[in-house]
């Protein structure tokens, strides 16, 4: 048998009942209902039955297999529906052969328990699936931000307003950017890094298509890159919150682009080309964090 199968089998033993979707998964469980070895419950559902259990241990046996299913079966132990990613890898001794495609087929979330930091000058709460809503405007006025944890992010609904709603929603890049800037009149700061902005976007789903958002980040191609991809998958124009003397800085704290790094214009409107041609024209990159004491911020639309 190959790899896919043993672990066909080893969700067998472990789980006695699994549904599947995959059209090799269903050839081989039909094949194995020929045998006597799994019952059919329709709607992809098969039951793995006393022979084929047997069977099934038996070939895991000769073949000393030491797949994942293998050994949570062995340790008596049951991966929960969301796992913390490194806790994964050291169960698999660090071993990340193991995909997120594969956790996908068991029905697992991998998460790495990071969290989404706010900052906001407007009360407001947050009302979460289960019905409960969760004043935030006490720890924004004493703490000066809000950390999110990764796995509540998904069971918020909506951020009601208690006067009225931000004007902007800004995302921050970078961390460091986002704890020093001077939190903006009327404005959300979200922490969206750009490397990953999963909980950034769950979390615009919560928020109405009126509030402007603007992204704030590196002047730089890879950065334009990013929040451009980012732009689409929250579906809105990228816009981006800039200091109004930002050329100033580029001519002090400017830094050349390196050979193969080259501005790219897709997702700038027309005129947020005219507005930065002195960046393009001077082939040069500024980092976000020299930029965050600014005065003056402009909205480049």
């Amino acid at each position: 048998m190959s790899s896919a199968p043993t672990e066909l089998i080893a969700r067998l033993l472990d789980k006695r009942q699994i549904r599947i979707r995959k059209r090799w998964a269903i050839i081989q469980l039909n094949l194995w209902l020929q045998q006597g070895w799994v019952t059919a419950q329709g709607e992809g559902i098969f039951n793995l039955t006393n022979a084929g259990e047997q069977a099934f241990r038996q070939y895991l046996l000769t073949q000393g297999e030491n797949s994942l299913e293998l050994l949570l079966q062995q340790l008596d132990i049951q991966l929960p529906e969301r796992c913390n990613s490194h806790i994964l890898s050291y169960l698999l001794k660090q071993d990340t052969k193991v995909t997120l495609e594969h956790m996908h087929e068991h029905e697992i979330k991998v998460l790495r328990d990071s969290y989404l930091l706010l900052r906001c000058n407007l009360p407001c709460s947050i009302f979460m699936q289960s019905g409960e809503l969760i004043d935030v405007s006490t720890l924004f006025s004493a703490w000066g931000e809000v950390a999110i944890p990764e796995r509540a992010i998904s069971a918020i609904t909506k951020i009601l307003w208690k006067e009225k709603p931000p004007q902007h929603v800004i995302t921050i890049d970078n961390r460091d950017a986002f704890v020093s800037m001077a939190l903006p009149a009327d404005t959300l700061l979200i922490h969206a890094p750009l490397k990953d902005t999963t909980m950034a976007e769950q979390l615009f789903r919560a928020l109405t298509d009126n509030i402007h958002w603007r992204h704030f980040g590196d002047l730089s191609p890879v950065s334009f890159q990013q929040a451009n991809l980012f732009a689409e998958r929250i579906q809105r124009q990228l816009a981006l919150f800039l200091p109004e003397n930002w050329p100033d800085y580029l001519r002090l704290l400017g830094k050349p682009l390196v050979a193969n790094e080259k501005w790219a214009l897709a997702g700038l409107t027309r005129q947020q080309q005219i507005n930065l041609q002195f960046l393009f024209e001077n082939q040069q990159k500024l980092p976000q964090q020299v930029m965050v004491y600014a005065k003056n911020w402009i909205h480049l639309t």
